[in-house]
């Protein structure tokens, strides 16, 4: 897709803000509608996020369960210029679990070794633990006051600016 020169380059900075990241904040729902947060190391692959987590966590659970979540990726408190509008990237994924043999489980957890060093060798020895991919469908980027976008497209690259009055959403 062709982005105008203003759209590319907010795709770029919300894309270089969250590889400033190597943890996500994870919300998520019980089948019994019970929310869930909490976070968990990660890699990006293909526009897609991984997260290789324990079942013991109710967060695993949960995916399982209701295969879908919200990323939360927020700017440090002591890096913000005001608190009420933190640099922030949110976005509503499908979660789908990946079996051992799948296409991407090795791609993804090479990349995890590259990432997080040796630590990754014991985990991966762990049988509770287990390999998602969130896909992202949607999103918000909040780059400061006034800075709303929706995110949305295949690879989140239609950015719309959101306005206050009446819930307005513009192209940018």
């Amino acid at each position: 897709m062709k982005l105008n020169q203003d759209s590319a380059n907010l795709f770029q900075a919300y894309n270089q803000f969250i590889a400033s990241f190597k943890t996500v904040v994870i919300a998520s729902t019980s089948a019994t509608h019970q929310a869930e947060a909490s976070y968990a190391p990660f890699i990006e692959l293909n526009g897609n996020y991984f997260i290789f987590i324990s079942e013991l966590a109710q967060h695993t659970q949960n995916l399982l369960q209701t295969k879908n979540c919200s990323l939360l990726f927020i700017e440090e408190e002591d890096k913000a210029n005001n608190l009420f509008a933190r640099k922030r990237v949110s976005l509503q994924c499908s979660a789908e679990h990946l079996q051992k043999d799948s296409t991407d489980y090795q791609a993804a957890l090479t990349l995890f070794h590259k990432r997080f060093g040796k630590f990754m060798q014991l985990l991966q020895t762990l049988p509770d633990f287990h390999l998602f991919c969130l896909k992202p469908q949607s999103g918000n980027y909040i780059a400061g006051f006034g800075q709303a976008y929706a995110l949305s497209g295949s690879d989140l690259s239609q950015l719309q600016h959101r306005h206050p009055e009446a819930g307005n959403v513009r192209p940018s």
